[in-house]
């Protein structure tokens, strides 16, 4: 079972006046490398216990974009009529997406003549 406890910031400031210890170092210190790998692994909160799990172990930033499943789009300058950009934009997010989509579809139906 966790022992996690949460704090607010005024809790651990009042901890801290009255000479109180947020950590066990003196006996965490005591512990060889070995010992605390086989804690790590014995510990129900810890889901990365073998080295196929840290293979596998993604950090996530968030707000940062991660690796692309299809390559990334290719940014231009483009002028279109207002009305056009105004429909599209009306329609939320992902707005240049479906014009991206539209053009797409468009070359599919009508096929351009290369010189």
């Amino acid at each position: 079972m966790s022992k996690i406890v949460r704090r607010t910031s005024k809790e651990i400031d009042a901890m801290r006046a009255r000479g109180e210890i947020m950590t066990d170092a003196d006996r965490v210190g005591k512990y060889s490398a070995e010992d605390v790998e086989r804690m790590a692994k014995d510990d129900p909160d810890n889901f990365l216990k073998t080295d196929e799990d840290w293979e596998r172990a993604v950090i996530h930033r968030p707000g940062i974009r991660g690796p692309q499943k299809a390559p990334k789009k290719k940014p231009i300058a483009i002028r279109l009529s207002p009305d056009v950009v105004e429909d599209f934009k009306s329609t939320g997010a992902g707005w240049q997406s479906r014009i991206d989509e539209a053009l797409r579809t468009f070359l599919k139906e009508h096929p351009l003549k290369r010189a």
